[in-house]
């Protein structure tokens, strides 16, 4: 799961830096810095591959805190089906 938020990070980012970072890398803090845009964008994308909507079952957001609060996040809860190799 961490592997595949890393990819989806370098791919909406265009940063290939992100590839690196570690669990507990803050996601709307430096290093990462996430913009209300590319944090839009990542969500979407976490909804349409695992099936989680991360807005709306986190309205506080908590999951965004870090890379590794967002994967357990997302891994709880993602639909069997979804998701792929990981």
């Amino acid at each position: 799961m961490l592997g595949e938020l890393r990819g989806l990070l370098v791919e909406l980012t265009g940063r290939p830096e992100l590839a690196t970072i570690g669990p507990d890398t803050p996601l709307l803090h430096p290093p990462v810095e996430l913009g209300s845009l590319t944090g839009t964008l990542l969500l979407r994308r976490i909804q349409a591959r695992y099936g989680v909507d991360v807005a709306d079952e986190d309205i506080n957001l908590d999951a965004l805190a870090t890379l590794g609060t967002l994967a357990a996040f997302v891994a709880a809860r993602a639909k069997p089906a979804a998701g792929g190799a990981g």
